[in-house]
């Protein structure tokens, strides 16, 4: 490999960087923020299955129990 098929892999791969960084950028911001939403979705989720109804009742004296 000479010098000067170094030098045109390195431009076409330059090129072919700037040509496509903004896809991928958005592509990466897309499933990001699916991540971002599946994961609060499921930790959603798993707090209303932790929540017990008679945790805050308090007993016929007015004290808590």
């Amino acid at each position: 490999m000479t010098l000067d098929d170094v030098a045109s892999l390195v431009l076409a791969s330059a090129a072919a960087a700037r040509a496509f960084a903004p896809d991928v950028r958005a592509g990466m911001r897309r499933l990001l923020g699916a991540g971002v939403r599946l994961g609060a979705e499921s930790l959603i989720a798993q707090n209303q299955t932790a929540v017990r109804p008679d945790a805050a009742r308090l007993d016929d004296t007015g004290g808590s129990r």
